[in-house]
């Protein structure tokens, strides 16, 4: 979520408590000669105002898993996701006296701040990726259907190279797929998507090996490495330098020469647009299963605390 003008009202809210937490601390502070505890009235109210508010963001979860309850909109529980979580910051930190303590309120601390910091980055990410998507990837594609949308290219690539070299018998799954795909609109006359698609060479000229080569070791390799997917082929360390090699080719072989660059291009910017897409949603799998054991952890300290006799 874009921290906006549309924060302006919980950032001042959020930013007022604060500071008027922050004064009633110091006030606290300056009145107890022993120094504050988590005990106290005052220190008990800092950690029910903070566990309150943590307790408020976390419900955003919630929310997300029933998308049916018509309780405020999705943008209003970011807002208030983003702004208690900030402010359960500082009112933790009163009802701690800015102490650890024992061990269990030493790793509520530990996780508290694990926490508070992986959601400030994945803020932060959320503010910067949408940017860099729109600068560096101009071709953005859906998430889901980017291995669908690389296929695609790997068989315009052998669609174009076979048009000056003749057909590949190494590319079976590019000629699997243009078979597939004639088979379909052939059955089909008036399918919506049909493509025409140019016939492999019945007579490639000599030069076309160094075209068929350099599809074979490189272009080929780099578009069948994957993107979504866990298992990638191997392939050569960057986009494939198509134009360099064949800048001497025949004038009319120019332009598919120069779509076969296009392509590898395109598919860069699937490879790219999916690390941001990891990059931006990645930090989650921190910060939603330490959110959660934070959570469980509070609610045991709670207990414990209410459950406590001194002398007992």
């Amino acid at each position: 979520m874009l921290i906006d003008r549309d924060h302006r009202t919980w950032a001042l809210a959020t930013t007022a408590i604060a500071v008027v937490g922050s004064v009633a601390y110091a006030g606290y502070v300056a009145a107890r000669p022993y120094g504050p505890s988590g005990g106290s009235w005052v220190g008990l109210g800092f950690g029910v105002a903070g566990t309150a508010c943590m307790v408020a963001a976390g419900l955003l979860a919630a929310r997300k898993k029933v998308r049916t309850w018509r309780v405020g909109s999705a943008q209003g529980w970011m807002k208030a996701h983003i702004w208690l979580s900030l402010l359960a910051v500082p009112l933790i930190l009163f009802h701690a006296g800015f102490r650890l303590g024992g061990p269990l309120t030493t790793w509520l601390m530990v996780l508290f701040g694990i926490v508070t910091v992986s959601g400030i980055a994945g803020l932060a990410l959320q503010q910067l990726v949408p940017s860099l998507m729109t600068s560096r990837v101009p071709l953005e594609t859906l998430q889901g259907q980017m291995d669908h949308v690389n296929e695609g290219l790997a068989v315009s690539a052998y669609e174009q190279v076979a048009a000056i070299a003749g057909p590949i018998a190494e590319a079976a799954e590019e000629q699997q797929a243009l078979a597939s795909e004639a088979a379909l609109q052939a059955s089909r006359p008036g399918y919506w998507k049909r493509v025409s698609r140019d016939e492999p060479s019945a007579s490639p000229e000599p030069g076309a090996e160094r075209v068929r080569q350099l599809y074979l070791e490189q272009v080929r390799p780099y578009l069948r490495r994957g993107l979504a997917t866990t298992a990638r082929v191997a392939s050569p360390a960057g986009v494939p330098d198509v134009l360099g090699p064949l800048l001497d080719v025949p004038e009319d072989w120019r332009p598919r020469i120069d779509r076969l660059a296009a392509l590898c291009e395109e598919s860069r910017q699937l490879e790219v647009q999916m690390r941001l897409h990891r990059l931006l949603h990645g930090w989650l799998f921190l910060h939603a299963p330490i959110s959660f054991a934070l959570f469980v952890l509070t609610a045991f300290h709670i207990w414990f605390a209410l459950s406590y006799k001194p002398g007992g």
